[in-house]
């Protein structure tokens, strides 16, 4: 119970934090908007590269002021997170990029001594095509990673987001997918291996993709999901939202723990004034393990608030209780997994335990970059090292432009797990994970870019864990990338 509470205090220490600097934005508005049009000529503005990408970016082909983006209209009870809105565009169009890179990684998450060198080559596009009434936006980059370790070799990495909008009278129709296949753990992966690019995705919130928050060994994965929602206008103020989903998290090189999730979530959404919206939602999670006797049964209700102005700010937090079903956890393999339970399934008995739910996050324009920071704690499926999890993560970036060819960006991460417990199991092992780092770019002409990229990677565990043939009970590493990237400015089509 004292745990329970430090934690949520912690937490809503967090939430009150980023709560001010949405309240401040409400005060500055106007200043800002009397300041605009003196300082849209001076002031450079972060390019969006496409319309799934982060506004934080160096690539500066299509800048876009508030004045030309277009509000964001993403339900609150919906499956995504509220941004600042989308360049405004009457003609769809393709935008082709390629990036090649080097990275020197100090520990590659299975090699043995020493430092490793990466050289990687990726290609992606980004597509935005609007016919009718529907919307649909695109995002996709593949390549390969080719290593000096035998114990590494070569590697793919495969990530697409697609969304398609079908908009009628009172009926949105939103279709989603969201797919990577990378070598290592999704949280920290793109913000510095290899220099790679990485999607800015189609935004989904935690609950709606597979956690991998674990530093586990080197292997390839496949991370999956896809949700269909609907939304009903109810009045000029009020709506209601529907989804389903399913994801799924696989390992195809290690023994880690495959699992899959069915999801459903029912909300209302009742928008204040211009800029301020509430929301009531339930959510209910099917979590199943393949070849491991583990279910959960997630089921959590959620007060939400929100706050968007258009190109400046979005705001958004949801908490409530979390109600779930599962079966006492026995931790996954202990080869390479971080885990020390054994391989053989045992049949226990059930229990139900209540846990809370929070989620925020805030993006934030400010005169020269942006800032972002994010939120997370819930029941998880356990990055396929453990069976079920109380996760919690924060991140945060944030950019700004030195000078007209200097650009700058930082970034972190921190994620802590334990195994859900119950009073005949009182502890479990837990995991910390930190990543931080930097990039400078310059870019060369309208399309070329040099990039420059460090990042540090810490996990430490309560007992030894292993990834790849180390076993300690921390791990330390550094990547250092350097490299090209090349895009194309957007072709009508």
């Amino acid at each position: 119970m004292r745990n329970f509470c430090h934690r949520f205090y912690a937490s809503l220490s967090f939430l009150l934090i980023l709560a001010p600097i949405a309240w401040t934005q409400q005060q500055d508005q106007t200043q800002q908007q009397q300041q605009q049009s003196t300082e849209q000529s001076s002031q450079p503005i972060p390019a969006y590269h496409s319309p799934l990408a982060s506004l934080a970016g160096s690539d500066q082909e299509q800048e876009a002021s508030p004045s030309e983006i277009a509000p964001d209209t993403r339900s609150l009870a919906g499956a995504q997170e509220l941004g600042l809105g989308m360049p405004r565009t009457e003609h769809s169009f393709w935008q082709p990029s390629v990036n090649v890179s080097s990275t020197f990684d100090s520990d590659a998450l299975g090699a043995t001594g020493g430092w490793v060198a990466e050289n990687s080559v990726t290609g992606g596009v980004d597509l935005h095509r609007m016919s009718g009434n529907t919307d649909l936006t695109l995002s996709y980059i593949g390549g390969a990673m080719f290593s000096t370790s035998s114990a590494i070799g070569n590697s793919v990495t495969q990530e697409l987001a697609v969304g398609d909008k079908f908009t009628f009278r009172r009926w949105t129709l939103s279709l989603l997918e969201e797919l990577t296949y990378i070598p290592e753990a999704g949280f920290g992966y793109s913000a510095g291996l290899g220099g790679l690019p990485g999607l800015g995705g189609l935004g989904l919130e935690n609950g709606f993709v597979p956690d991998q928050s674990i530093l586990t060994t080197w292997g390839q994965r496949l991370a999956n999901s896809s949700i269909a929602q609907a939304d009903y206008q109810l009045t000029p103020r009020s709506s209601l939202t529907f989804l389903g989903g399913y994801s799924l998290l696989h390992f195809f090189d290690n023994d880690l723990l495959d699992y899959h999730d069915v999801m459903f979530q029912a909300g209302y959404n009742y928008q204040l004034n211009r800029q301020d919206t509430v929301a009531l939602l339930y959510n209910f999670s099917a979590l199943r393990y393949s070849g491991f006797n583990q279910l959960i049964n997630d089921n959590r209700v959620n007060v939400s608030y929100a706050r968007r102005v258009t190109g400046r700010l979005a705001f958004q937090v949801a908490t409530g209780p979390e109600i779930v079903f599962f079966q006492i956890p026995i931790s996954g393999s202990s080869t390479g997994s971080g885990s020390t339970g054994g391989t053989t399934p045992v049949s226990t008995p059930g229990t139900t335990k209540v846990y809370w739910y929070a989620t925020a996050s805030l993006s934030y324009q400010v005169r020269r970059g942006a800032v972002g920071l994010a939120y997370f704690h819930g029941v998880t499926g356990g990055s396929g090292v453990l069976a079920g999890a109380e996760g919690e993560t924060v991140t945060g970036t944030a950019s700004r432009a030195l000078s007209r060819s200097l650009f700058a960006g930082l970034n972190f991460g921190y994620s802590r797990n334990s195994g859900l417990t119950t009073a005949s199991t009182p502890s479990n092992q837990t995991y910390s994970y930190w990543f931080g780092g930097g990039n400078l770019s310059h870019p060369w002409g309208r399309r070329l870019t040099l990039f420059v990229n460090y990042q540090f990677d810490y996990q430490g565990s309560n007992s030894s864990f292993c990834v790849g043939q180390d076993c300690s009970d921390t791990f330390v590493r550094h990547l250092i990338s350097i490299g090209l990237g090349w895009r194309d400015h957007p072709l009508a089509f």
